[in-house]
């Protein structure tokens, strides 16, 4: 939260669950920061999936995956913006 600049918008991924002290603390304090928990991932993934891959899902990871030339690494958020 402490890096984001006037007027960004967050999104905190994670592959499992936000606990309830987490969203309390988000909805409470107004961040702007978009909650993607596993499910939501999923569903995205299954979703690209279905549209692109036929319904292969293993085949839409390795798309996104090979899409990817070398490992991102330490970047700053402008960095990325302004690709």
């Amino acid at each position: 939260m402490a890096r984001l600049r006037r007027g960004w918008i967050g999104v905190y991924v994670t592959t499992g669950a936000y606990s309830e002290p987490a969203q309390t603390e988000m909805v409470e304090d107004q961040y702007p920061i978009v909650l993607i928990n596993g499910m939501d991932l999923v569903r995205e993934l299954r979703g690209m999936a279905r549209d692109d891959h036929g319904g292969d899902l293993a085949a839409c990871i390795e798309h996104i995956l090979s899409a990817q030339e070398q490992a991102i690494t330490n970047r700053r958020p402008e960095e990325i913006l302004l690709e």
